[in-house]
């Protein structure tokens, strides 16, 4: 029984220390994933909507349902100040 308890806590101290060198080595750590665009939807002056856009493709989807149902849409890129 002690050898049972003696196997499990070695095994225990090798998960620790791999999980001790992924986090050394930022295995483990994503890049955070940044909006590319704000997407706004307007009806005449009426806000409806907002939405974020990572890349290309969710930008022209975005537009595409803002059109399909009427809206004018106005697209800011993230990193411009204005």
């Amino acid at each position: 029984m002690l050898d049972y308890h003696h196997t499990w806590l070695n095994l225990f101290d090798e998960f620790q220390a791999t999980q001790d060198r992924l986090d050394l080595s930022n295995l483990l750590k994503l890049a955070p994933v940044e909006p590319r665009y704000t997407v706004n939807a307007y009806k005449g002056s009426n806000h409806i909507w907002e939405d974020w856009a990572y890349d290309n493709d969710e930008l022209v989807s975005l537009k595409k349902i803002a059109a399909k149902s009427g809206y004018t849409v106005t697209v800011r890129l993230e990193n411009d100040k204005d």
